[in-house]
């Protein structure tokens, strides 16, 4: 067992042993046009499943930090008016003050019979990193240039994974005219 770097794709998906594709991104776009968006991220979701014919589970579940800031305030306030004072209890109060103050990143995921995929992106940096595992071999280049319309991409490298077991993994290294 062990890894093998592989230049070109592999199609593994009859070999005895393989248990799935994973595709992992990091991505440095130059506008925050789609990465700032929720219905971006929830059609390029929707659509990557429908491109490499997963079944949805559930549609896709898109939230924009800080969306629970509001019910932790609450909690910190709750845990005061009970005099509760704690150094934990004052580092959430200066954590929840500086998130206010950020900008708002997404973070989303849909769930396939045959696994998944997530993104996760920073707006203040121009900036996400995405991820699709399956059982279900599908075609990392289909998928890669798939997710990359959605965005003004400026650079990003990443991983194509076959994953085994009783055999090396295939990892194949991903940039920019990359083959």
């Amino acid at each position: 067992m062990g890894i093998e770097i592989v230049n070109t794709p592999q199609d593994l998906s009859g070999t005895e042993g393989f248990v799935g594709r994973h595709l992992l991104l990091d991505v440095q776009t130059s506008t925050s046009r789609g990465i700032n968006e929720t219905a971006s991220i929830y059609q390029m979701l929707e659509g990557l499943s429908a491109n490499l014919d997963m079944t949805l589970v559930y549609p896709p579940l898109v939230a924009r930090f800080p969306f629970a800031a509001n019910e932790l305030s609450r909690f910190v306030d709750s845990l005061k008016d009970e005099g509760i004072q704690a150094a934990a209890l004052r580092t959430m109060e200066s954590l929840l003050a500086k998130r206010q103050d950020e900008d708002a990143g997404i973070s989303g995921v849909t769930v396939w019979l045959e696994s998944h995929a997530a993104i996760h992106t920073w707006t203040e940096e121009n900036f996400f990193s995405f991820d699709a595992y399956s059982c279900k071999d599908f075609d990392a280049e289909k998928a890669l240039d798939y997710v990359l319309q959605f965005f003004d991409v400026s650079s990003y490298n990443g991983l194509d994974i076959v994953r085994t077991i009783d055999a090396p993994q295939q990892v194949r290294v991903l940039k920019p005219n990359s083959s």
